[in-house]
């Protein structure tokens, strides 16, 4: 009889420690969502010291202002360089030093449609429009200087958030860059 107690005693008290334990509740803004797709064209890899050069590519038609363009390829330009620098990669003080080349864009779907990402790049990771934020994506390509040859690419498509400070933009532009890029390490 004590035994089937304390056997009550130690089911119940399990059950009341269970029923304590807290899950933090997430909430997924959509203004959040990224999504992100690669392809590796060629099964080359790069060693650690390899030199790169970097080549932004603009969209013809865009309908930010002059002045915006410049920042957002600034910002990614120096964020793509410090990705590269973190993995190992130096800067080729000239373009005919580099072992490859990055290219990369940046567009609102409004400028360039995810069928023309698909005709243009042949990829896109299909983040649905929502009516109310602007889809903007990250283009990304690896080249290989040598051949002239299509290593590596990826893209990241997201909402734009014009309403962050400078510090909240370069975090975000870190974190789509590093998790883009880390399709390229592997």
């Amino acid at each position: 009889m004590i035994k089937t107690t304390i056997l009550l005693i130690l089911v119940i008290t399990s059950l009341i420690s269970t029923a304590c334990v807290q899950v933090p509740v997430t909430t997924n803004s959509k203004a959040n969502q990224l999504a992100i797709t690669s392809v590796r064209d060629l099964p080359l890899t790069y060693p650690q010291g390899s030199l790169f050069s970097l080549s932004p590519k603009y969209v013809k038609e865009a309908s930010l202002k002059g002045g915006q363009i410049q920042a957002i390829y600034r910002l990614y330009t120096n964020v793509i360089i410090n990705e590269l620098h973190n993995n190992g990669f130096s800067s080729a003080a000239t373009v005919q030093q580099a072992d490859f080349y990055v290219g990369f864009g940046i567009a609102l779907s409004e400028d360039f449609s995810d069928d023309k990402l698909s005709e243009k790049f042949g990829i896109t990771p299909g983040l649905p429009e929502q009516s109310d934020l602007k889809k903007g994506s990250f283009l990304i390509y690896i080249e290989d200087a040598a051949t002239g040859q299509r290593v590596w690419r990826g893209i990241a498509q997201g909402f734009a958030n014009e309403k962050l400070t400078a510090e909240q933009r370069q975090q975000r532009t870190t974190a789509i860059v590093a998790s883009v890029m880390k399709q390229f390490y592997q």
